[in-house]
């Protein structure tokens, strides 16, 4: 599994490194969607999830997900946030996003979406889903 994650927060790319990476995980860090770009384009093989932030400098997740769409990404997208209007989460669903989490997150929520969206089913389902 090959996860980019695009968040301007050091901290928190650094705690979803921790709960996602296992040996079976790559986990790739981005600080903002311009760079999230620029490293799924060097990607040696496509990544099969993106979880992204919505507020950054720069390329917002927004902006970020309507290129990857562009590009026919074909991957899952998470996006994290804990500011989206109205009017941003119906510009995502237009955009097919995949599942929205809010911050501050729970690590189990975050585990649950990772196994429903790679169809990990091995793992333990024990907490709720936000919407």
């Amino acid at each position: 599994l090959h996860i980019l994650t695009v968040e301007d927060e050091p901290a928190v790319t650094q705690l979803l490194a921790l709960i996602l990476g296992a040996p079976a995980a790559k986990v790739t860090g981005a600080s903002d969607g311009w760079m999230a770009l620029m490293k799924i384009g060097a990607a040696a093989e496509p990544f099969d999830v993106i979880i992204t932030d919505h507020h950054m400098r720069r390329v917002s997740g927004l902006e970020l997900v309507r290129r990857l769409r562009m590009r026919e990404f074909a991957g899952k997208i998470i996006v994290l946030s804990a500011h989206l209007t109205e009017e941003n989460i119906r510009a995502y669903e237009e955009l097919k996003v995949d599942m929205f989490l809010a911050k501050p997150f729970d690590i189990e929520e975050l585990q649950l979406a990772m196994n429903l969206l790679t169809k990990n089913s091995s793992a333990p389902i024990t907490a709720p889903l936000a919407a």
